[in-house]
């Protein structure tokens, strides 16, 4: 009986020794935390949209810049033709008869033949296009806060996905821990066994709790794998095999002293509101175009030849009175700055109690990871105890079982409350950005 309760050890030893190869052949690449967060930054569907709204607020500075300050270069070229009717049989004339039939010649002069080239230059443009401009780097200032928290964001989701897939992985190496250890101590109660030391029926015990720790260690590597491929879609990684994760380092950061990536949006939009009155304010300074032309530009066919000359002028705008307008946009843009100034207030009041109660959670849950420690190291001396006892036969294998599922339950709370705290940090660390 002893034989063959020997062949199922060996069987259920190296179907276990199987499932770890087949999850530790993935386990060729180190997956760090940083990475996954890069990763999931890359394939961000908005941070690549942002990236490509920065590069048009560019372009649309240059086509500021052009518009208002450039010259404008053009042809034009006009032909009209106006005849008269009852005009002596003269159907195009510049003074045409008490009985013709026509446009009043005061309008058209008998028909227009124009041939153009004009140039348009605005001047005293500087200020409108540097408001213009500046409006577009505000905006380009709000596309780089929101690129900074998505950062801080997938940081945070990601930071979530990770450290569950991490607490799976500890439940692995626990599991493993666990089997290697039922392993060592199976071999010795089978030969205290053959000795009459214990019964045949303790051997069968240990033999059915190694067979119960290999299912659940079976278990344990699916849950890791699952998790781990989710973590994987998370970030848009292609490949889903399951890989070992790194166990980072987390350092809560120091919290920051002026305005946060949470608050720097609504300081933008405060900006942005006061630069709007600028901007609608520029139409009420003097408008001035400088124009010139030159080429043909006649009334009538006969010594069209002659009437090529140029000419040149100003354009000069100024607005009176337009209803209040100036006044009451002022109003609608202290209304965008006052609004602005109250999200910013809540949002930090909001940041400020999010990141107090994750340091109070972080506080205790050092705390209460030491007595943890402090508990595991009295297990893992009490360990030694057990194990001398069971060579001794001085312990039943049923208490010697029951401890080893207490002594893994330590270790694995142990861990647990690590990554625990780890992701207590990840958390507090997102809200001090």
């Amino acid at each position: 009986m002893i034989r063959s309760f020997n062949n199922k050890f060996y069987w259920i030893r190296g179907f276990g020794l199987f499932l770890l190869f087949l999850w530790s052949s993935g386990v060729r690449a180190q997956n760090t935390f940083s990475a996954f967060v890069d990763s999931a930054m890359t394939n961000n569907p908005e941070a690549i949209s942002i990236k490509t709204q920065s590069r048009q607020y560019d372009l649309e500075n240059q086509m500021i810049s052009a518009v208002l300050q450039s010259p404008k270069m053009y042809l034009t070229s006009d032909v009209l033709f106006a005849p008269y009717f009852n005009n002596n049989g003269k159907l195009v004339d510049i003074a045409p008869s008490d009985q013709a039939i026509g446009y009043d010649v005061g309008i058209t002069n008998g028909g227009l033949y124009s041939a153009l080239f004009n140039i348009d230059i605005p001047v005293l443009k500087g200020a409108e296009v540097n408001h213009r401009q500046l409006q577009n780097e505000f905006a380009k200032k709000k596309l780089t806060i929101r690129l900074e928290t998505i950062r801080a964001e997938l940081q945070q989701s990601v930071g979530t996905l990770y450290f569950d897939a991490l607490s799976k992985q500890a439940a692995v190496a626990n599991n493993q821990k666990n089997t290697a250890l039922l392993n060592e101590e199976i071999q010795l109660v089978k030969l205290l066994t053959r000795k009459g030391m214990y019964r045949i029926s303790d051997y069968k015990l240990l033999e059915l709790e190694l067979q119960s720790d290999s299912v659940l260690l079976k278990s344990s590597v699916n849950d890791l794998e699952l998790a781990v491929r989710q973590l994987k879609a998370a970030c848009g990684i292609q490949n889903t095999e399951a890989g070992f994760l790194t166990n980072p380092t987390m350092e809560m950061i120091v919290p920051v002293t002026g305005n946060s990536i949470f608050t720097q949006s609504y300081e933008q939009d405060s900006l942005a509101a006061a630069n709007q009155t600028d901007i609608f304010n520029d139409q009420y300074r003097p408008q001035i175009n400088l124009f010139a032309n030159s080429g043909l530009n006649s009334t009538s066919i006969p010594s069209i030849e002659r009437h090529v000359g140029l000419s040149a002028g100003v354009h000069l705008s100024y607005t009176l009175f337009d209803g209040h307008q100036k006044k009451i946009n002022e109003q609608q843009q202290m209304l965008a700055i006052d609004e602005a100034a109250t999200q910013k207030e809540l949002k930090q009041k909001e940041v400020r109690s999010q990141a107090n109660a994750y340091l109070q959670t972080i506080e205790k849950t050092k705390d209460e990871l030491d007595q943890q420690k402090q508990i595991q190291q009295q297990y893992d001396a009490l360990l030694n105890l057990y194990r001398d006892e069971l060579q001794r036969a001085q312990i039943s294998v049923i208490d010697f079982v029951a401890y080893l599922k207490k002594y893994s339950d330590v270790n694995q709370a142990v861990v647990q409350k690590e990554i625990t705290l780890k992701k207590l940090i990840n958390e507090y660390n997102y809200w001090n950005h």
